[in-house]
């Protein structure tokens, strides 16, 4: 009897280090695929996958150096003699052509872009914006003094859009932002994509991950959150963009972002169901609204 009974107890305690260990090993691999997403370029959704020639525009190949020691190769495109600049900052997995779509507009209308190359293709790893934040604030400081610029504002895609609403609430030389397609707060949108993607429930996977998340890339993701960023960036004014049928970041991001931001503020979700894909349905209207509001506000 006492043998049945210690079996059942180590049949239990097995059973117990099996799920710990299945856990964990699932925890590791959802932050690496946080951490390390695949980068690339897809011509049915960013449209444009070459450089900035494809949309005749002539460039220059530049480095941003971050404070952190990292050399980011970025694109700069010229404008006709203006001191104002416009900073494109891609998404997450993404790539500095992800600003090409709306480079034209802008470049025709004078200003001076820098489509910039975030850490995760200089051969560092993704942070949902915990620090790319230093990567948009280092893209700010080589537009006023290696540029000598004197007017800068944004245009964040996604990932992209939430680590520029972060760092324009924390530098004021970003006078104007549009924020297209973002998120509100990374755990949520992190926690929506899994249960969409994977069926995996918050609980008990997600804290793991978050863990590992933390540890591997030196950071504490649930301080991810424009949500709590975006109402301080008043009095300069701010554009939210957002599919209404987003597939990927649902247009509620983008209703409690506008919620939380202050007065100036504009909001446009217009009918799409595809992620950060705007112009891709509307590249008239869409072109428009980014030239008016920042001919408006820069």
């Amino acid at each position: 009897m006492k043998s049945v009974e210690k079996l059942k107890s180590k049949k239990l305690l097995y059973s117990i280090f099996g799920v710990f260990g299945f856990l964990m090993l699932a925890g590791y691999v959802l932050s690496g695929m946080v951490l390390y997403p695949k980068i690339n370029c897809n011509p049915n959704f960013h449209i444009y996958c070459k450089d900035p020639l494809e949309r005749g525009l002539q460039f220059e190949e530049v480095s941003v150096l971050t404070s952190d020691g990292l050399e980011l190769k970025s694109w700069y495109i010229p404008g006709d003699s203006s001191k104002k600049g416009i900073l494109l900052v891609h998404g997450h997995g993404g790539m500095r052509n992800e600003g090409l779509r709306f480079s034209k507009v802008l470049h025709d209308s004078g200003y001076n872009l820098l489509l910039l190359s975030l850490r995760r293709n200089s051969g560092s790893f993704a942070s949902m914006g915990y620090h790319e934040v230093k990567d948009v604030q280092a893209g700010v400081q080589y537009l006023k003094e290696v540029k000598q610029l004197d007017t800068i504002g944004i245009l964040g895609f996604s990932m992209g859009a939430a680590t520029s609403i972060m760092a324009m609430e924390s530098n004021q030389e970003i006078k104007a932002g549009i924020f297209s397609s973002g998120f509100s707060s990374a755990i949520s949108v992190l926690v929506e994509s899994a249960w969409r993607d994977f069926s995996i429930p918050r609980y008990p996977l997600f804290p793991i991950a978050e863990f590992f998340i933390n540890l591997r890339g030196n950071m504490k993701i649930g301080e991810v959150l424009p949500l709590e960023k975006i109402g301080r960036i008043s009095p300069r004014p701010v554009f939210i963009m957002h599919c209404d049928r987003d597939d990927f970041v649902s247009s509620i991001h983008a209703n409690i972002l506008f919620e939380r931001a202050k007065e100036p503020k504009e909001i446009w979700i217009p009918s799409c169901d595809k992620h950060e894909q705007i112009w891709n349905f509307y590249p008239d209207e869409s072109e428009k609204k980014v030239k008016n509001f920042f001919e408006k506000n820069l």
